[in-house]
């Protein structure tokens, strides 16, 4: 396991603003599909109206063809012109030879036509439109374009509003969400659940419930330490005071004497704790709490320390220090060691190795058959919860005949 520094969250977007350019983005869409259904609908109404005057007047030059045996019935000669294939055409026409419908771009003019069988049964004869015979849908289509744009802007303009409205609707009611969530800390004022909608509702009385918790939590944790700080110090400095006594009353008897030296050091192990568990308990530490402290003489002092409740051991224990200085409570750092070396001589077969640099320390020890699966000690909680609050990297390594842990310290 490694602990590291978490990286800062990149930048989110307002759900308001994502709202609004959905909304836009899709009414927008909206109004280009209309406008293209419109266009294209148009073209094809004015092929068809067009095809269908000239397919007409064919059909009637075609008839009365047939009637008369003659040429003299010509279509409408103010909206047509019409041209035999064995007679004068224009150049542009001479490449048209299959009967049908056709469009030919002539200059800024578009010129449509038609091109049918002569009923003579020889060749071709083509219907052409005048020059603007063919513009009379001119005046409709402007006006369809008019009704087009305003109806499309109409559109854009209610879709704009509706968007509004419902983005506010979704919006707003989030954000009065939100501020529920700047109420959270235990110091500031109580809300109550007022939202409109069923869930939102369960979300505002979710966060209420939450408040609820974490203000009978930090209450609790507040009289813990009023009552660690005062109930048990105050017992705590009678066994010290008592403890002192015994020592200077010089008893005869050694097991007294031992059991009077266990009982100090046994107080200030509580002592110690008590310090150490309350500094962690709260939110913040003053600076004052922090110093300079020289860790390689703590270790050496708490390695020699060690050592006496292991006087029976045959481990070998193997320390390579360096000069280090860290910034931290000393009660903290002295727990920490305690913690690690207490465990490594407890849980050790063999030997113990210590090694401490600038940067960081490292402990290793081999591992007894009767310890497998037992954890290995090393205080891993007490020791995480002391180098989270410090900013200190832990990793602990475990292999199948070793256990190893390394703290590296923060700048």
């Amino acid at each position: 396991m490694v602990r590291g520094i978490a990286l800062s969250e990149p930048k989110k977007t307002k759900l308001f603003h994502k709202l609004i350019l959905l909304t836009g983005s899709m009414g927008t869409i909206f109004i280009l599909l209309f406008w293209l259904v419109v266009v294209i609908s148009e073209d094809q109404l004015e092929l068809i109206s067009l095809h269908h005057w000239l397919e007409s007047e064919a059909a009637m030059f075609e008839q009365d063809y047939k009637a008369y045996g003659h040429r003299n019935s010509v279509p409408n000669h103010y909206e047509f012109d019409i041209y035999f294939s064995d007679s004068y055409r224009p150049n542009w026409l001479k490449s048209y030879t299959t009967p049908g419908f056709y469009e030919h771009h002539l200059g800024p003019e578009d010129k449509h036509f038609l091109v049918r069988p002569d009923p003579s049964g020889e060749g071709l004869f083509y219907v052409v439109f005048k020059d603007d015979a063919d513009d009379y849908l001119d005046e409709y289509e402007s006006k369809l374009h008019l009704f087009t744009l305003s109806l499309g802007i109409l559109i854009i303009v209610l879709t704009l509003v509706f968007g509004l409205y419902q983005v506010r609707q979704i919006a707003l009611p989030l954000q009065k969400v939100m501020g529920k969530i700047r109420l959270m800390p235990p110091d500031q004022p109580d809300f109550m659940v007022e939202a409109d909608y069923q869930e939102l509702a369960a979300i505002e009385q979710a966060l209420a419930d939450s408040k609820k918790r974490i203000a009978n939590f930090f209450r609790r944790e507040q009289e813990f330490s009023r009552f660690a700080a005062h109930e048990i110090r105050t017992p705590l400095m009678v066994l010290q005071g008592s403890a002192e006594i015994l020592t200077q009353l010089q008893l005869e008897n050694s097991l007294a004497n031992k059991a009077s030296q266990r009982i100090t050091q046994a107080c200030a192990d509580i002592s110690l704790l008590t310090d150490t568990f309350l500094l962690l308990g709260k939110e913040q530490m003053d600076s004052h709490h922090y110093s300079q402290l020289p860790l390689d003489a703590l270790l050496v002092q708490q390695l020699q320390t060690t050592r006496k409740l292991f006087v029976a051991s045959t481990l070998d224990s193997e320390v390579q220090t360096t000069p280090a200085v860290v910034i931290a409570p000393q009660s903290f750092v002295i727990v920490l060691l305690n913690n690690l070396l207490k465990n490594a001589f407890s849980y050790a077969k063999t030997q113990v190795q210590i090694n401490l640099t600038e940067q960081e320390l490292t402990i290793r020890n081999d591992i007894r058959e009767d310890s497998a699966g037992s954890g290995y000690g090393y205080g891993l909680v007490i020791i995480e919860r002391i180098c989270d609050r410090l900013q200190w990297q832990y990793q602990i390594e475990e292999a199948a005949n070793e256990f190893m842990v390394r703290i590296r310290f923060s700048a």
